[in-house]
């Protein structure tokens, strides 16, 4: 029939099928009457355009009446799917006469699609024959058709497949209504070329219902694939095009991918590994956690975009659900990336720009700090939230919240007890562990205590949080006491400590943790008998806890029995996970290879006690190896984010982003030494000068790492028969990272990069390594000074100088050198040099008593060692033998007496090792 139209009449008809396209509906009669004009045989297009305006202004007036929009969509839920308001019968009835008058004088093609239209009018109305009317004017046509036509026609096909569903839905025919809707996906799908403003609406309107059809049926798998191919259409669509609903769409695509992925994504195979359920589902823990990274970011972007601060008294419950949900994630995924890490702060932050003082955003942002290892700023985050929910529990009834459910907390953004609860015992935990505040641990710990007993006794999981707050008191006690300058609450603090952990096990008996945790504890306080009783119940629960036969061999060493102690070691050592003859290192924690080291340097000084020096120096470059290996950047901080595509999408971020970790490692790595030019290693050299040995971790002009330097390999290896020739250079931290991962990721090659401020992890890490390498370094000192070469010690003092200047058993080490060498006054200088890093460091404040003592100076060296043993040095032997001996050389006897006794017992329960420097107080 278009064939046999004019040219004139051509152009019409495709300016007029463009202007229905975009609902142009002010150009619709100019349009109808100049193409009715050109081709009279025109008339049933005419007037099917003349109903789609007729019904188009009705409903853009019932809208505009009741105030109907888009964002009554945003509380959508698969039983209930908000729809536009209904229009009158009347208003649009004489258009729907005049289209069905004229509807035989028409080609066959314009009859089909007036029928959709007429389809389409009735069921937009409340008539309530409308479902009959529907399925009266569809009838003879076929939907979809053999072949697609394309244009406005291609969208008119789409408009009457979804008013086929709507009128299924209707009449409770759910099935044939999702099919009727995946027809349209499907040709959508498969048609991509095909573009108009009516075809993405009708499109979006099938899929968004078909989605939460199959939800309602409870289809997750099936309805995943709907919303997948709306999300994939909707990259197509207007960028402010129904974003309500886009944010609705999105919440329940991220639901149903997580209910899908626990339920039926992946199980566990036969070694452990997961195996795929679903192949054609894309439920690849991998894929997943990356699809989920763009949905999230979406979501976000839609909802944020019809949301604006909450108004007195309102609660952005959406936005709570939205960050409630991406956490949930998370935790199902994981979150192993350090930019992961920080994007998910980000996330959070943006969230809290979207409520108001929101207790539950700020738990998720005091947990996701201490994950990202940004401690200062979790601190700040965990007292404005115990503040918040302290508040909020005393103007509001307890009792009529412990009845909500968990949906309707949400919604109403209340803290239950339980999670109040689990924030303490974690805050507890940072205040301990990461912080150095006992103080505020106790409080925390006590306060999840309370809690429990008063709130939680019926809570289902009431046995895990009495276990984990019990430790937690019981390490904050401990903590206090071994920090104390008051000699008097020493003894309680330690027994309220030993009840607390005893307490802990009471709750849990099979906890090794707990039992390691009070193991530790009877050693510091030298109930050393209780002590290896205890620490062999943990092992016996979980042989491959590297920290338990650590402490066990210490145990062993206390007690003199260095045989056993060593073989000990060697039987931790093969139980280990972290068994470096069978992994890449990285396999485990970098906090269980830390472990694993402390064992191993425990190890090598055991060998030096059972064999002599020069059997501990044996050890030294395989520990210098071993170190490279432990504080090599983590994997997983290395490379890009999933949620990159948030960085693409966000205004008010930069390309240039960067994790502070990565930035760490472009700048030369976690344990850079400083060379300083005022040194008093460098001006106390024998020969006069400043060393020429390099820093284990070179200066930011360095490349290389190498343990030991080469005009040094030969004064450490001579005592042990190797031939320099055969010293090796490792890499350095770094650069063995970049070994086993490969190319870095592009962000660490923008130049230049961002200045970021390192996180509290970093810089706690740096600082850790930094330690232990000093440490290994003064080990070699100390068997080189023992074995008479001096000049070797002094090098090895410079390195660990280099290393960590601040750190003040290197200038104790270099106070004994210079003792070792009669040297008593530049040992005074260096004694003093510690204890101004460090005014209470007890070994040696020992030594400048003892000096004291020597020169006569009863008085002076009297008040040091008391003030000594009844502060921090309480359990250094060495301080309690030279206040003996003061008090036997001012004719104080009976005190004498008593000091040298008690100096005997600390002597001879002394480990080889400090056992709270040496192990840590927290399970991981």
């Amino acid at each position: 029939m278009t064939l046999t139209l004019t040219a004139k009449a051509q152009v019409i008809e495709r300016d007029f099928q463009l202007a229905r396209a975009k609902a142009n509906y002010p150009a619709f009669s100019e349009f109808a009457r100049r193409y009715i004009k050109h081709n009279k045989n025109g008339i049933v297009l005419v007037n099917t355009a003349m109903l789609e305006l007729a019904v188009g202004e009705a409903e853009i007036a019932i809208r505009k009446a009741q105030k109907w929009t888009y964002m009554t969509s945003l509380d959508d839920t698969p039983d209930n799917i908000a729809s536009s308001p209904p229009i009158r019968q009347e208003s649009i009835q004489e258009a729907v006469e005049k289209l069905e008058r004229v509807l035989s004088k028409g080609p066959e093609e314009h009859q089909e699609y007036a029928a959709i239209v007429l389809a389409r009018a009735a069921m937009a109305t409340n008539a309530p024959d409308r479902v009959q009317r529907v399925a009266h004017y569809l009838q003879n046509i076929q939907l979809p058709p053999v072949r697609l036509p394309s244009g406005y026609n291609f969208a008119l096909i789409a408009c009457g497949l979804t008013v086929k569903g709507l009128a299924l839905e209707e009449e409770g025919k759910i099935p044939e209504a999702i099919v009727s809707y995946d027809n349209v996906a499907l040709w959508v799908q498969t048609h991509s070329n095909e573009k108009c403003e009516e075809l993405f609406a009708w499109t979006e309107h099938a899929l968004y219902r078909a989605g939460l059809l199959k939800l309602r049926l409870g289809d997750h798998l099936a309805a995943v694939r709907s919303f997948r191919a709306y999300h994939t259409q909707a990259l197509t669509w207007p960028g402010n095009f129904r974003l309500p609903r886009r944010a609705t769409a999105y919440r329940h695509l991220s639901q149903a991918l997580s209910t899908s992925f626990k339920t039926v994504g992946y199980q566990a195979g036969a070694n452990g590994s997961p195996t795929v359920v679903d192949e054609q589902s894309h439920f690849y823990p991998a894929a997943l956690s990356s699809e989920m990274a763009e949905i999230h970011a979406y979501w976000e972007d839609s909802l944020y975009a019809v949301t604006t601060f909450p108004g007195a008294n309102e609660k952005n419950w959406r936005v709570l659900v939205m960050i409630e949900q991406i956490i949930e994630d998370r935790k199902l995924l994981g979150c192993e990336n350090d930019a992961d890490k920080k994007a998910l702060v980000e996330t959070i932050y943006r969230a809290s720009q979207k409520t108001f003082q929101s207790p539950r955003v700020l738990r998720f942002l005091f947990f996701a700090l201490v994950e990202k290892g940004q401690y200062d700023e979790a601190e700040l985050a965990l007292k404005a939230y115990l503040d918040m929910a302290e508040i909020n529990h005393k103007v509001k009834d307890s009792t009529a919240e412990d009845s909500l459910t968990h949906d309707e907390r949400v919604r109403q953004d209340v803290e239950s007890r339980y999670d109040i609860t689990t924030v303490m015992i974690a805050g507890s935990r940072l205040y301990s562990k990461e912080l150095a505040k006992p103080q505020e641990a106790l409080k925390c710990a006590s306060g999840a205590l309370d809690n429990i007993h008063v709130y939680l006794q019926k809570h289902e999981l009431v046995a895990d949080l009495l276990n984990d707050a019990y430790q937690c008191q019981g390490i904050a006690y401990g903590l206090q006491a071994s920090t104390t300058h008051e000699p008097h609450q020493r003894p309680q603090m330690y027994a309220k400590a030993v009840e607390s952990l005893e307490n802990a096990i009471k709750v849990a008996p099979g906890a090794f943790d707990s039992l390691y945790l009070l193991a530790l504890q009877y050693a510091e306080i030298r109930e050393i008998a209780k002590a290896i009783l205890t620490v062999k119940q943990s092992i016996s629960l979980n042989s491959s806890h590297i920290p338990s036969w650590h402490l066990l061999a210490l145990l062993l060493s206390s007690q003199k029995d260095y045989e056993r102690a060593l073989s000990i070691c060697a039987v931790g050592l093969k139980e280990s996970e972290w068994d470096l003859a069978q992994t890449d290192g990285f396999s485990a924690s970098q906090l269980d290879g830390e472990d694993y080291l402390a064992f191993r340097v425990t190890q090598a000084i055991l060998q030096d006690q059972v064999h002599g020096p020069e059997a501990g120096l044996e050890h030294e470059e395989a520990l210098f190896s071993l170190y490279t290996r432990v504080f090599a950047p983590e994997p997983s901080s290395m490379g890009e984010s999933l949620y990159d595509i948030q960085n693409v999408r966000r205004r008010d971020q930069s390309d240039n982003d960067m994790n502070s970790s990565t930035l760490a490692v472009v700048n030369g790595g976690t344990t850079t030494g400083r060379p300083r030019s005022s040194s008093i290693l460098s001006s106390r050299s024998r020969n006069g000068g400043g060393s020429d040995i390099g820093s284990i971790i070179g200066a930011s002009h360095s490349n290389t790492l190498e343990v030991p330097k080469a005009n040094y390999a030969s004064s450490i290896t001579s005592s042990i028969g190797t031939s320099p020739n055969k010293h090796r250079r490792i890499p350095p931290p770094a650069a063995a990272a970049g070994a086993n991962q490969g190319t870095l990721g592009r962000s660490l090659l923008s130049l230049p990069p961002p200045v970021q401020r390192p996180t509290t992890k970093s810089v706690m890490r740096t600082a850790r390594a930094n330690k232990v390498l000093a440490t290994l370094w003064l080990m070699s000192a100390s068997a080189f000074r023992r074995l008479g070469r001096m000049d070797d010690a002094q090098k090895a003092i410079e390195e660990a100088e280099r290393v960590n200047s601040s750190d003040p058993d290197v200038w104790y080490q270099l106070g004994l050198l210079y003792t070792a060498q009669q040297d008593q006054e530049t040992a005074s200088v260096s004694f003093s040099k510690a204890l101004a890093l460090e005014p209470y460091h007890p070994a040696c404040l020992a030594r400048v008593g003892r000096s004291y003592l020597d020169a006569g100076s009863f008085e002076m060296a009297e008040g040091i060692l008391e003030s000594t043993t009844k502060s921090l040095g309480w359990d250094n032997a060495e301080a309690w033998f030279y206040l003996g001996k003061v008090f036997e050389a001012t004719d104080r006897l009976t005190r004498a007496k008593e000091c040298l006794w008690y100096a005997l017992d600390l002597e001879t329960s002394r480990p080889a090792r400090s056992f709270t420097k040496a192990l840590p107080r927290y399970v991981q």
